[in-house]
Formats: structure tokens, sequence, C-alpha cells
């Protein structure tokens, strides 16, 4: 039997509640309702086969998903939606237009045909318009369009596009197309086979060959192809034919499973130079173990000719474990350097164990050993650290602990190291806490503890007992100004009689001068009295510095000049005036002047400039006059032409090198430019986007 509702005179039914239909059901018992909306002019439900069917300006709401279409049927039995005419679905942030939908609500997995989406957002600047044949995937994760087309032109006639036969997304990762080809004013320039984009980075197959001339390369010609296998093993080809070097042959391939992932990077050099050949083996693969994490990193250089070979080899195992209230890390690295039979290796290891013994009480372990070799024979250290700390009302108290242990001592009794223990050190520090009445704060600090240094095959031993106190915060503070002072003050005493005090502090006053007047004045201060028998806390620089910045800003113009004062040295710093001025939106002149006070000169002046002279036309410059040549340097010039706001080409003169310069890439992904010039000596210059990521 079945049961109708329609609205009456076409009207839109408001938010019913499809849950509402079912009740009554005989089925109902038998399937958990999900909360979904529904909106429409007219709707049936067959209470036999659970079939809802609504019409006119059909808009269905299920938790992050929308739907609209002029005409839906549901089925409330498996939560499949068939939506057809003027569909649109929007999860999250994602939105895409189509003529017929199939969706599950409960695995919101779903197929679209001719569909439509824009997508704004890192790294495009401006708006990315796609259109496929069928998108079909997770709005929002992983989707797939066949017969795609994607362009960052706008209009039914792009300047710049591109087809695929088909894209997978992969969201915040990549993009891999296949059958890619471009197109520039309705002319296919070329196709790959397989391109990838990514998307936390900008790197992906060329456009081009890379072809150029260096003084150590020669003239050259490089390569650099995307391949994928699937969406968790993909990888890149290179091939390098150099004049000077000889040829490169390359390999670099990314993994991933549930459990790990990872990347080999395999290189071969038919070096010319060496009569020989050059080998690289770069490995980085990340492992979990159930609650373990582990990092293995190995790089392998070998380079050999007729009459040599050498070889550099880099390892590291790192492993992680963390429980309820403990985590232990082990960081291990082994280096070796062969010349030939003749050479010496190291190894490290450190382990770092922390425990939270109690709520308040906190345990840190470090021990760090190492192993060197040379022509003497091995040399093995380890250096152990205790640190306890304990979190009480309003203080924290601390326990260290750390030496060295000389595991070779019997072989080498003279191996005199810089280094220095604690045997142990107490020390303290309570919370900041206010100063009276005022907006300051102060922190006490404090410790006691015995410390052995030792350094060029002398020992020093003895007790420091340290007190000082620490200040912050703003002094003054109005709508006119504003005085913030930092400040510090440590006391220290020792058995062998000496005392040593030091103190350092730091003050900022900005004073705003009218409306359109700035002045901000800092001093810095930094010095001790007294003696201290060790090294490592001795200060080595005093600071007595003053600076000023007046700074006058309207709408359009801002200029700055600042200095500074050395009192030690008593010198005064270059006097430096920057000014930029913006009468228009999109124009930009600025200009920067430095004057020697102890010479007496202009030292450097520049001009920069960046206009739009034109929806079509842009302009800019930068040159500097150097006020020790007495020369001025026009070190770039460029004008660059934009197509349908599209596609830009920019040609650049750069003074200095005497190189000119074409470049041209979209404007929606400016970082993506290839560039081919002219050197001063009739050189070709190339560059393009994308350049592999290893040298």
């Amino acid at each position: 039997m079945n049961s109708r509702a329609a609205g009456r005179r076409a009207q839109v039914v408001p938010a019913i509640l499809l849950a509402v239909l079912l009740v009554g059901s005989p089925e109902a018992g038998a399937q958990e309702d999900i909360p979904v909306t529904l909106r429409a002019r007219r709707f049936q439900y067959d209470r036999a086969t659970r079939t809802l069917v609504a019409t006119g300006d059909v808009v269905v709401v299920y938790q992050d998903v929308t739907i609209s279409a002029d005409r839906l049927q549901a089925n409330l039995a498996t939560n499949d939606v068939l939506a057809e005419g003027h569909v649109a679905i929007e999860v999250g942030r994602s939105q895409v237009r189509g003529t017929v939908l199939e969706y599950n609500l409960t695995t919101r997995r779903g197929r679209i045909q001719q569909a439509e989406a824009d997508y704004r957002g890192p790294p495009v600047l401006g708006t990315v318009h796609l259109r496929a044949a069928v998108v079909e995937g997770l709005l929002g994760g992983v989707t797939t369009a066949r017969e795609g087309f994607c362009t960052t032109c706008d209009g039914l006639a792009p300047l710049v596009y591109l087809t695929a036969r088909e894209f997978q997304v992969f969201p915040n990762d990549k993009i891999i197309g296949r059958q890619v080809s471009v197109w520039i004013g309705g002319r296919r320039l070329l196709t790959w086979p397989y391109f990838i984009v990514f998307l936390r980075e900008p790197r992906a197959s060329q456009l081009l060959p890379v072809a150029g001339y260096s003084e150590v390369e020669g003239y050259y010609l490089k390569t650099f192809y995307t391949y994928a296998l699937n969406p968790d093993q993909f990888g890149y080809l290179r091939l390098d034919l150099m004049e000077r070097l000889g040829t490169g042959y390359g390999l670099e391939h990314t993994y991933r499973s549930t459990s790990a992932t990872g990347s080999a990077f395999l290189y071969r050099l038919d070096n010319r130079r060496t009569s020989g050949n050059d080998f690289r083996l770069v490995l980085n693969h990340q492992q979990r173990l159930g609650e373990v994490n582990a990092r293995l990193y190995t790089d392998y250089l070998t380079r050999s000719g007729p009459f040599f070979r050498t070889t550099d080899t880099f390892l590291s195992l790192d492993s992680y474990y963390a429980g309820p209230r403990f985590s232990t890390t082990l960081y291990q690295s082994f280096t070796d350097r062969d010349f030939g039979g003749f050479g010496f290796w190291t190894y490290a290891a450190r382990v770092l164990h922390t425990h939270q013994l109690a709520p308040a009480l906190r345990a840190e372990i470090l021990a760090d050993f190492s192993r060197s070799t040379s022509m003497l024979g091995a040399d093995d250290e380890l250096f152990p650290r205790l640190t306890l700390q304990y979190q009480g009302p309003g203080y924290t108290a601390s326990l260290i602990a750390e030496g060295r242990i000389d595991l070779d001592a019997d072989r080498f009794p003279g191996d005199f190291r810089a280094v220095t223990e604690r045997l142990p050190e107490l020390t303290f520090a309570t919370e900041l806490r206010p100063l009276g009445g005022t907006q300051l704060g102060y922190r006490l600090l404090g410790g006691v503890g015995r410390f052995r240094q030792v350094q060029f095959a002398s020992t020093i031993e003895a007790v420091r007992t340290d007190l000082g106190l620490n200040l912050s915060g703003p002094l003054i503070e109005s709508d006119r100004e504003v005085l913030t002072l930092y400040a510090e003050a440590r006391l220290s005493g020792y058995t062998t009689g000496d005392v040593r005090g030091f103190a350092a502090g730091r003050a900022e006053f900005t004073r705003y001068l009218g409306d359109v007047w700035t002045l901000q004045v800092g001093l810095t201060y930094q010095d001790e009295a007294g003696r201290t028998p060790f090294t490592f806390d001795r200060l080595f620089t005093r600071v007595a510095q003053a600076e000023a910045t007046l700074t006058y800003r309207r709408l359009n113009l801002t200029v700055a000049g600042n200095t500074s004062f050395d009192a030690m040295a008593g010198r005064l710093a270059p006097v430096v005036v920057r000014a930029q001025y913006a009468p228009r939106p999109d124009w930009v002149v600025a200009s920067a002047l430095s004057y020697e006070p102890v010479l007496g000169q202009l030292a450097r002046a520049e001009l920069s400039f960046d206009v739009r002279l034109s929806p079509d036309w842009h302009a800019s410059y930068y040159g500097f006059y150097d006020g020790f040549s007495r020369e001025v340097f026009h070190d770039r010039l460029t004008i660059t032409r934009f197509w349908e706001d599209c596609l830009a080409t920019a040609v650049t003169y750069r003074g200095r090198t005497r190189e000119i310069w074409l470049e041209t890439w979209l404007t929606a992904l400016p970082w993506a430019r290839g560039r081919v010039g002219v050197g001063s000596q009739g050189n070709i210059l190339f560059e393009q986007p994308w350049l592999s990521p290893r040298p």
C-alpha cells in the first residue's frame, strides 16, 4: 500500500525529518534511523519499498552533507540517494556541481556526471576551474575524475588549460594525472603519460628539459620525469647530459604502507673528469612496530677512477617508545670515510628516558656514548646526566648531575677534553609574581652546585652559590606612551673565594607624537663585576647600546629613520632612512638612504618601484648608488605583459650580470615560473619550475 503526500499549490515543504516517515513502519525497528532534513515542493513515499521521491527545489541535509537537485530519489533501507537535474553536493568546504549524482549517506561515497567544481586555496592564487565527465570517490577525500579539464583562466574559451584522461586527487598531498595535455590558444603543445602536482611543495614533472651552461658542468641538458605506479608508489626519473661532467642517471622512489613510509634515491654519474664512476644512494625509511616508531636514514657516496676510490657513509637509526607515564628515545649514528683503504669511522649513541614519578615529580636520564677511531686507535667516551624536577606551589626545583666517564683512560691517560661536570647542582625558580601595585612581574632564581671544569690539561673544582632576580613587564602604559622593562641581576659566590656579579637589561620606550609621528627608543645593557674561576659562566661581551627610530605614517606614505650608538665602542651606527609611497593600490615606490657619520658621506641609496601601467602591462625596477665606488647600478628592470589576466610573460634585464631573461607563468601559480635567458657571454641560461629536489 502506497502512502503519498504532496504540497498543495506547489509550495515548499519546510524542514521535514525523513525519520518521521519511518514511524509506524514495520521495518523501522530493524535499522537505526539517520537524522536527514528534507525540503522540496512535493514528495511521495512508498512504504513497501521504503523509497522516497522528491521534486522541485529539493534540498537534503545530513550532518555536513548538503545535496540540492531538481529531483531526488532515496532508498531509506540502504541510504542510497539518486539526484538529477542541476545537482550540487557540498561536503564541508568542498562543492561539486553536475547533472546526475549517485551517493550513499552512510559510506559517503558517490559518483557525479558532468561534474564542475572550483578550487580556492594554497598553493593557488585565485580560482582553479575543474570539469570532468565523471567524478567518483569520497568528496573531501580521495576522488577520481575522468576526462578531466583544468584551468586557472576565466571564461568559456580559456587561453591556457589542461586536459587529462584521469585525475586522482589526494587532499593536502598530491594530484596524479594520466595522459595530461597542455593547451595554449586552442593548440595542444605536449602530452605526458603521467604528471604529478604536489600540494605540499611546488614540485612536479618539468614542462621541458632544462638546458643551460655553467662553469662546472659546461653546456647541459637535464630532464626530470615523474611516474606513478599507484597512489602509494611513485617517483622520479632523471637523465642529465653535461658537457664537462658526463652523463648522470637518477631514480627517486617514494613508497608508503599502513605501517611504513620512505623514499630511496639512486644516482650514477659517468664522470668525464675522473674517467670513473660516481654513485650515490640515499635511503629514508620510517617504520612503526607496535608502539615503537623507528627511522632509518643512510647516505652512501662513492667515487672511483683508474687510480683511486673514496667512500663516504652516514647511517642513523632512531627509535621512540612512549608509555602512559614515560618515554624512551634512542638515537644512533655511524660515519665512515675511506680513502682507498685508509680512513676513520665514528659511532655515537644517545639514550633519553623521561619518567613522571609523581604528579609533581619528573625524572630524566640522558646518556651520550661515542667511539671515534683514528691512527692512534679508538677513543671511547660516556657522558651521563640525571635530572629531577619538582613542580611545587609557586616554584620549580631541579636537581641536575652530569659528568664524564673516560672509558679508555688506561689507553689514553693524557686525554684532557674541555668538559664541565655538575656534581650535582640544585636550582630553584619561583613563578612570575606581580611587583607591588605595578604591572611589573618578578621571579627569584637561585642554586648551589659543585662544578668541575677540565680545560687545557688543567682542572678546576669548586662550589658555586647563585641568587638572582628577574623583572619584566610594562612600567608605563597609556594611549600616548609605553615603557617596557626587562632586567636580570645575579650574584655568584665560589668556594675559591671569588665573587661575581652580573647585570643585564633592556628598556623599550614608544611615544606617539600626534597622529602621524612615532618615536621609539631602546636601551640595552649587559656587564659583570668581580671574578669567576670557571670559563663556562664568564661574560666575554659587554653591551651598552642605544637605538632610536622616528616614523612618519600617512595613508599612502611611510617614512622611517633609525640609528644606534654603541657606548662601548664610542661609535654612531649609520643613519638609515626608508620611505614607501603608494599613490594608487597597484603602485608602490620605495627608497632607502644610508649615511655613514664616521666618514661623513652617503654610503648607499636605493630606489625601487612596482607599478601597474594598465590592466595588461606592469613594470618594476630596482637600482642603487654605491657611495664608496660612486657608481649607479641599474640592477633589475622588468616589463610584464598579462594575457587575459591568466598568463603572464616578462622580460627582465639584470644590469649587474648583464643578463636578459624571458619568463612565463600562470598568474594563479606565480611560484611555477619557467625562465630562459642570455648571459653576458652569449651563453644560454634556462630554468624551469619544479626542479629536481636533489643536486
